[in-house]
């Protein structure tokens, strides 16, 4: 496949490049992610919880 530029230093970069995956940013998006999925499952759990504790 080769290497896509002609020297490997940084100077050959023009704008963004990919990290790839041994970034660390994957990992804290995938946490920020599954923190805010489990908060909306409590949170509406509890609402239910509360609408329908009266109806037994």
């Amino acid at each position: 496949m080769g290497f896509p530029f002609e020297q490997a230093t940084w100077d050959s970069v023009v704008g963004a490049m990919y990290m790839g995956a041994g970034g660390s940013m994957p990992a804290i998006i995938t946490w920020i992610s599954a923190i805010l999925c489990l908060w909306a499952l409590w949170a509406g759990n509890r609402k239910e919880h509360k609408l329908y504790s009266d109806f037994k």
